[in-house]
């Protein structure tokens, strides 16, 4: 659950049962000649097929393709402030939020980088201009590589993002994997440091 102020959460973020219908198909009416009822078995029950289990190790590395990124990954939380923390290494490292959803687990993975620190381009210096269709790649520490494809791309004022909604979001099929990639963007604020607004990249596991 949001246990912490949305305002607060943004600010930091890379910038300085029901009941079962049974079947309604008739039985088939019991035959009246008078046949030898068999004896029951103790037949098991099929076996069902095992489900693959997460892989539940570091997230490694993320890729954009389209925009040459191939960055490592720091592991991010909450900080002293009561914000989402940024990377430290600024200008080369895409924080993934470890208190939320890891990617391959089906929930939705939450990642954060800079556009730009200290005038040096960053990670998401280009995220503004993903457009439905790009390819996101999550890298694990063994190699696994789970795809992804962007089907959103959102600009949220600062002061009246959802956070609740974008970490959690209420259209997400419970089928489907999502990643959610947030950096700064828009114009700077009167104190020419920070950005007002965020933008919010968000794709689709596609295999």
């Amino acid at each position: 659950m949001l246990s912490l102020g949305t305002m607060l959460l943004v600010l930091g973020i890379a910038c300085s049962g029901g009941d079962d219908k049974q079947d309604a198909t008739p039985s088939p009416e019991a035959s009246e000649s008078p046949t030898e009822t068999a004896t029951p078995t103790n037949t098991p029950p099929p076996t069902p097929t095992a489900t693959a289990t997460p892989f539940d190790g570091k997230v490694a590395r993320l890729k954009v393709p389209r925009f040459n990124v191939d960055a490592p990954i720091e592991e991010l939380a909450i900080n002293e402030r009561n914000e989402l923390d940024n990377p430290k290494d600024e200008n080369r490292s895409v924080g993934w939020y470890y208190i939320y959803d890891k990617p391959g687990h089906g929930g939705n993975a939450v990642f954060s980088a800079h556009v730009y620190y200290r005038n040096v381009p960053a990670p998401f210096v280009n995220l503004a201009k993903s457009t439905a269709g790009d390819k996101v790649s999550i890298t694990m520490e063994n190699g696994l590589e789970y795809n992804y494809e962007v089907i959103a791309n959102n600009r949220y004022h600062r002061d009246r993002m959802d956070m609740g909604a974008i970490i959690w979001p209420k259209e997400k099929a419970a089928t489907d994997e999502w990643i959610t990639l947030i950096t700064c963007g828009g114009e700077l604020d009167s104190t020419g440091q920070e950005y007002i607004s965020r933008d919010v990249v968000v794709a689709k596991r596609i295999q």
